[in-house]
């Protein structure tokens, strides 16, 4: 049975019940659209993979899709991914914020959905509804920008895009109009940091 729900939050107070039912959505196997310190962006459990392949469906990603993990803390990290010193101080010194940190990856990943990658993403938001459902999940969550196919940009208005996700099994934290510029990606894994993409966070940081 399809389950939407249209959630409505203050942007820098969130309402706890709001946040706690869509964390129990997530729990169900549903994904969430959740504004970040960037974009909108899709979340869902690892482990739920009728979200997983609705998420794929929706955006027409394929199994190439660099998908990131998205997590409360370092500690909550530290349990996907291996963090040496000096990716320590790098993401001490840059997270809560809007990058993504590229990272070796821990044999605790899904190969349902990361297949025989030797790293992936981490993601840290610096927002409250974002940084409230992460640690209300307690574990991490995939997550990929919130964008529609043939639309250059990422989907920032909600009065835009809830329509769009009405029949999807899922549920919109709307907090109004998001960002439009994504993360900066940073690859951690070499002896030196390797910036990927330029986006929102300033690099070097």
């Amino acid at each position: 049975m399809r389950v939407f729900e249209h959630l409505r939050l203050h942007p820098e107070r969130p309402q706890l019940r709001q946040i706690r039912r869509a964390a129990e959505l997530l729990r169900q196997g549903l994904f969430v659209a959740v504004p970040t310190d960037t974009t909108y962006a899709l979340m869902c459990r690892p482990d739920a993979s009728a979200a997983v392949d609705a998420i794929r469906q929706l955006r027409r990603l394929d199994d190439s899709h660099l998908w990131a993990l998205a997590c409360a803390d370092l500690s909550m990290a530290g349990g996907c991914v291996r963090i040496d010193n000096q990716a320590h101080r790098i993401l001490k010194r840059c997270l809560p914020g809007p990058y993504t940190f590229i990272l070796p990856a821990s044999a605790s990943l899904p190969r349902r959905i990361f297949g025989k990658r030797k790293d992936v993403g981490i993601r840290m938001p610096d927002h409250p509804i974002a940084s409230m459902l992460l640690e209300e999940c307690g574990e991490v969550l995939l997550t990929t920008t919130l964008a529609f196919p043939g639309q250059l940009e990422p989907a920032f208005d909600p009065d835009e895009f809830v329509p769009l996700l009405k029949n999807q099994s899922c549920a919109v934290l709307d907090a109004g109009w998001g960002g439009l510029v994504s993360s900066t990606v940073v690859d951690l894994c070499a002896d030196e940091p390797l910036l990927w993409r330029a986006g929102a966070g300033e690099w070097p940081a």
